[in-house]
Order: C-alpha cells, then structure tokens, then sequence
C-alpha cells in the first residue's frame, strides 16, 4: 500500500468511527503504532483531524481521541427543489456551520443557476474563502456528473443542460449530482449510513428513486442510470407512469399520489376532515391530520405502504442490504408509512430482513450530501497535494 492510500485508509477509518484512538486506529488498519503516529501527526498539522480526550470515567491518564477537523476545510452544498433552493456549508466532519434557504418561482437554467451563485455568496459570507473547498449541487433528475450536464429534470422541465457555463466566474471546484444519490452519500458519511457498507437510501418524494451502496461505494451505473426505482413494474396492465409506461411503482406511490386522493375525497365530499388551506404546506397539514388518527388518511399512507413495502422487498432479495433509509418527503410521516411499509416488507422479502430506519440528516439531507460531493474529492483525488510530501 502507498503512502497516499495508507493516509486516506487511516482518514476513512476515523471518518467512519471517530472519535477513535490511535491504538484502535492501528487494530483496524493493521499498521504499526509508529506508523500510525507519524500519519495522524501529518494530518493534525494539515489540520485535517483534531484530538479530543476520551469521555471515560477512569482515573489516570485520559486517551486522546481522534475525530475529523471541522472549521479548517469547509463545503457549500445546495439542493435544488420545486419550491426552494437550499444551502449549507459543513466541515470535514458534516457538522452544519451555515444553512439558508431560498424561495424559487421562475425555473428557468438562468434564473435557478443565478439563485444559487447568490445563495452561495450569501453563505460564505464572513467566512474565510481559502478554506472553501467547493460547491457540491444536488439536482432532481437525470444526471450525468462527469460532464455535469442534467439530461433530464421533470421537476424543473429541463433537457440537455450543461450547467458548467453558469460557473465561469466562480472559480472554485464545482460538482453536481442527482438528489437521491447526493442524500445516499450525506447518509453514508454522515447520517444513518456511518459505518456500513452495503444499503439503500430510497428517496420518496415526488418520484421514487434508490441511492445504492455496495462495498462502501455508491452505484451508479456505467450511465449514471442506476437505482430509478419508481419505474419498477409492480402491475400488469396497471395505471399510467408519467413516464408512459403502465404499473410503475411510481404510479402507485409519491407524495403527489396522498395530496390527489386526499383532495379527491374532498372535492366528492367523500372526505370532510380536511381544509387545505396553504398549497406550499399540503403534504406537512396531511401528514400532521393523519399523525392526529385521522383513519382517512392513516388508509391513504397504509396503502401507499403497501405498494411501497411490496417494491422494497423486492430490492432486499435482489441486494441483500445490511440497511434501508427512507428519505425524502415522505420520510417526514414516520410511523404513519414505516409501519405500513414494514408490515408488507415482512410479508414479501427474505429473512433476514435488514434495519430500516428514517433518514437523520432530515430535511438537509441532500444538501449535507451535496456538500460532500467536494470533500469526497478533497480525500480522494486531492489528498496529497494538502498532505506535502514525505515519507
């Protein structure tokens, strides 16, 4: 193993499981105290890692811990969604040290594009611009991150657009990534994912997409393609996807899917507990009506559970996942969709049936992941131009 490879094993066993001790450190990585010594040094000095005492109760000489450097190196991450644009800055180790949000009405590449630079500049402002690392940009739809072009986005109603001409001026690394796969890797390296290797993060929102994590990597496909799996086919001859398609999973679950059967049941006044008053904050009054015991809506989320249960179970026979996360807007119902989805999950998928839990960077949780996009290039492909040299 190199030089290069022996600090970022040591960085990535202290990212996974920190704060942590030098002679845990050597347990795991299997090089000698000396060595292990002579990197943490090198990246206290580079002040990527910071030493902390160990929390114990004991007499005697405290341990010292080590955990990830949070105010040296910093990463702006922004979520583009329908109605908002959200930003945050984090350091090494996720901890959040600015947030803002931005209300959107025009969607055009220019007008969304232009919040962001505003968005940005407004979140660096009073900090330190030479510890910017970059800017990591989670968008909905199709992605092709490489050439950092949005092949598609039916929520923004965009095709084909190369976003590299609205960053001319910036002058900073910049990244994009489609939203399920920015929350996938925020969760794996900072939220419910820490410390596995193999999960899905299955983001339900407007459209249901899988982020996949195999062997401590996010899949994306040799067309960045992978994990659509709203358009899984769970019905034959069953109803019509926006995609064209017939008994896509979608079809059947989305959080448009509970906001027009509740607004059906109150429109043929088959349905009177409900007074939609603020369209921007519909799903949030459904989800507290039914957190109430409303059963008209607690049977809107235990069938939209069901579907959902049944296609999970699907990926867990075919994955084999130590874990599934659940986020995106749906994930702020909690009980009312995890114990139906749960139920069906046990009927249909192969024991053992894995942990699934709510996502816990919450409503953040695409731009946390966003934001590690650039420290994700930071550790892997910039690493040893921050280190120096040496042996």
């Amino acid at each position: 193993m190199n030089r290069e490879s022996s600090i970022l094993l040591v960085l990535d066993i202290i990212r996974r499981y920190g704060p942590i001790n030098r002679y845990e450190i050597a347990k795991r990585t299997l090089f000698s105290p000396a060595t292990i010594t002579s990197i943490t040094d090198r990246l206290i000095k580079a002040e990527f890692i910071s030493e902390i005492p160990a929390n114990i109760s004991k007499r005697g000489r405290k341990p010292i811990n080590l955990t990830l450097s949070n105010g040296n190196h910093l990463s702006v991450g922004i979520e583009i969604d329908s109605h908002h644009i959200t930003g945050v800055v984090i350091g090494l180790n996720g901890d959040i040290i600015k947030s803002k949000k931005s209300h959107i009405d025009k969607y055009a590449p220019e007008d969304i594009f232009g919040e962001i630079i505003r968005l940005y500049n407004s979140l660096i402002d009073n900090l330190d611009k030479n510890k910017i690392l970059g800017l990591g940009i989670g968008i909905p739809g199709l992605i092709d991150p490489k050439n950092k072009k949005v092949i598609f986005s039916a929520v923004l109603g965009w095709k084909d657009v190369y976003v590299n001409k609205f960053f001319e001026n910036l002058n900073i690394p910049f990244f994009i990534e489609d939203n399920v796969r920015a929350i996938t890797l925020g969760e794996l390296w900072y939220g419910a994912g820490i410390g596995k290797d193999n999960l899905l993060c299955i983001g339900a929102g407007r459209g249901i997409s899988a982020g996949i994590v195999i062997n401590g990597s996010i899949y994306s496909g040799p067309n960045d393609r992978a994990g659509e799996f709203g358009h899984m086919v769970i019905g034959k001859d069953g109803k019509q996807c926006r995609c064209g398609n017939y008994g896509c999973l979608e079809a059947y679950v989305s959080t448009e899917v509970i906001i027009e059967k509740v607004l059906e049941g109150v429109k043929n006044n088959a349905y009177t507990g409900f007074d939609p008053k603020d369209e921007s904050r519909l799903l949030e009054e459904i989800i507290n009506t039914g957190k109430s015991g409303d059963k008209f809506i607690l049977n809107i989320f235990e069938e939209v559970g069901e579907y959902l249960g049944i296609g999970i179970a699907n990926l867990i026979n075919f994955f084999n996942p130590e874990l599934i996360i659940l986020a995106d807007e749906l994930a702020k119902a909690e009980e009312l969709i995890l114990e139906p989805l749960k139920r069906n999950i046990r009927l249909h998928a192969l024991p053992p049936i894995p942990n699934i839990v709510i996502s816990r960077l919450g409503s953040l949780a695409c731009a946390i992941g966003s934001a590690t996009l650039a420290i994700k290039d930071l550790l892997y492909s910039k690493l040893d131009s921050y280190i120096g040299g040496g042996s």
